[in-house]
């Protein structure tokens, strides 16, 4: 099993921090690491890039090994731990944004930091439309809480005219982009070194690039493997209070302090909030979550989740209007709700899915909600299901125990939309029996004959694909919560668990097999070992071969680059 980080060695954020997580939906951090270092990676990522096919893409990291420094180092790692707990773990996404010198005879596009989608250089690898990323390789649900972080280094110094990457500060809680306003857009100048922690919701963007360098950042994706049972930053205080000077321009403290409290392995609601949501009014609040406004739809969400019972059946009836809309088809023509025009658009894609409000309210509410639903967990609506079974998934393991059993039978479900939310819901909570395991094994086989077809292009094997990868994160969960707390689990079981996994390891697809990996250090068996160094000892990457003719492009590299930095002005 993997050892629990000693705190004595991390750097841990303090409750300001956390908070101002909480509320703009990104820190910023200093890796710790001196300017050399960060120079000499720049160098490597810029010649990489600039002078080697194909693509590292994922690979980036073998590639420039010196990257494991910046995820290793005590800031990083604590920052982390402070978010998403001792055993987060790095996903196999790990991918480089280049931002291209706009071309000299062209017209500059020195953009403001509210502005969508201005003109990039071409070969940029940096979007410049606000977006919400979706998981690669795989769609995921859309959590509040936080689940997973993008992790954005930035090797070299960015000032503006270089086009830093620029956020949306709030939007992690945003289902979609309709009401955003120039107040939250944050952009600055990026010192060499510092790494930005988004929640993996929050909205960003690119920006042009006026400068006559190249412009790099590595994007990394770390994921919670538990849910909190305590606070994992150094944590002082136990009541929320909202950091001064936030980017955001909203005012939530209902869903802040939720979110506080959750993190702190705490009900998201006290006491004290419960009696005083008695007197309000449900209808208003019922209406609030239908507005346009995103302060007035969270407001309403996190009141209504704060009442409790007296919403459950509101909230219910709210969710089942949306019954008999094909909301669980993956239909052409769909675009992202982040990028829908209608602010009420929630519907499963392949990049993601993102549940209605009534459903992250019933989810927030716990266990007054729980029967419900239960009984809709058998719902005739697909789409009925999945939100369900995401309200359970996300309302945590002492409340979703009883209906465990119902929520493995969705892993049988006809509708594959269904299954892959409920192979999220079971992620987070991180609890299996026997006959998911077994599930999860024949989804990893490819063992699901009603599925077996002979086109390449037919979309249930795209599904397939994203479920085995899916399922390996269930077990990875799975296997940490068992290894920590339950040393007694069934040795049957385990062993069925482990088997899949090592399957895994032959996946064509890198992404199962690493997460299997990750999962198979963690079951901790001889075998799983031997496994787990059979399967990297024939992929590592000899980053000393791709590097031997680069010493004297470097030195020009190096120099060339500061020449410019220094002539350039900061605007």
């Amino acid at each position: 099993m993997q050892q629990k980080r000693p705190e004595q060695s991390l750097r841990l954020l303090n409750d300001e921090q956390v908070r101002r997580f909480i509320a703009d939906g990104f820190i910023m951090i200093d890796a710790g690491l001196s300017e050399a270092f960060h120079a000499e990676v720049s160098a490597q990522v810029a010649y990489t890039l600039e002078q080697e096919l194909p693509h590292p893409g994922d690979n980036i990291v073998p590639r420039v090994p010196a990257l494991n420094q910046v995820c290793d180092s005590p800031a990083v790692q604590g920052a982390l731990v402070s978010l998403l707990g001792h055993d987060f773990v790095f996903l196999p996404h790990r991918f480089p944004h280049n931002s291209e010198p706009l071309p000299e005879q062209g017209q500059k596009q020195q953009c403001t930091a509210f502005d969508t989608q201005p003109t990039m250089a071409a070969g940029s690898i940096s979007a410049s439309a606000w977006h919400q990323d979706s998981h690669a390789s795989c769609g995921r649900t859309r959590w509040h809480t936080p689940r997973a972080a993008n992790v954005f280094y930035f090797p070299h110094d960015t000032p503006l005219h270089m086009g830093p990457t620029r956020f949306l500060a709030g939007s992690h809680l945003y289902a979609t982009l309709h009401d955003i306003s120039a107040q939250q857009a944050v952009m600055q100048t990026i010192p060499a070194g510092t790494v930005v922690i988004a929640h993996f919701d929050l909205a960003h963007a690119g920006s042009p690039n006026n400068s006559h360098l190249g412009r790099y950042m590595v994007k990394l994706v770390a994921l919670r493997t538990e849910v909190p049972t305590t606070a994992t930053w150094d944590n002082r205080e136990s009541q929320w209070q909202p950091p001064v000077g936030l980017h955001t321009h909203h005012e939530l403290p209902a869903a802040w302090a939720a979110l506080w409290r959750w993190m702190r392995g705490e009900p998201r609601f006290s006491a004290g909030q419960q009696a005083a949501a008695d007197h309000v009014e449900v209808k208003s609040l019922m209406d609030g979550l239908r507005s346009i406004s995103q302060q007035q739809r969270l407001t309403a969400l996190y009141a209504l989740a704060a009442l409790g019972t007296k919403a459950v059946e509101p909230l219910v009836d709210l969710l089942l209007t949306t019954a008999g809309q094909s909301r669980h088809h993956n239909a052409a023509g769909k675009v992202l709700p982040s990028q829908s025009q209608h602010h009420l658009d929630r519907f499963f894609l392949e990049g993601q899915f993102t549940p209605e409000d009534s459903a992250i309210a019933l989810g927030c509410i716990g266990q007054p909600a729980a029967q419900r639903l239960g009984q809709l967990l058998g719902h005739e609506d697909p789409w009925i299901r999945m939100n369900a079974v995401y309200a359970l998934g996300d309302a945590g393991a002492d409340v979703a125990q009883a209906y465990l059993g119902q929520i493995n039978q969705l892993l049988f479900d006809e509708e594959a939309s269904v299954i892959r939310v409920t192979l999220d819901a079971l992620a987070a909570l991180g609890r299996l029996d026997v006959d998911a395991v077994g599930r999860l094994t024949q989804f990893i086989c490819r063992q699901v004959p009603e599925w077996v077809a002979d086109s390449q292009s037919d979309l249930r094997l795209a599904m397939l694909e994203q479920m085995r990868y899916l399922s390996t994160i269930v077990l990875l969960n799975w296997v940490t919560h068992a290894q920590r707390h339950e040393p007694e689990q069934d040795p049957q079981m385990l062993a069925n668990a482990e088997a899949a996994l090592l399957h895994s390891l032959k996946d064509e697809n890198g992404y199962p097999a690493r997460l299997a990996c990750m999962a198979l250090e963690r079951c901790g068996s001889a075998a799983s070992l031997r496994a787990v160094i059979h399967y990297l000892r024939g992929r590592a990457w000899d980053a000393e071969q791709n590097t031997r003719a680069m010493g004297a492009w470097t030195l020009a590299h190096r120099n060339a680059t500061l020449a410019r930095l220094n002539a350039l002005p900061d605007a």
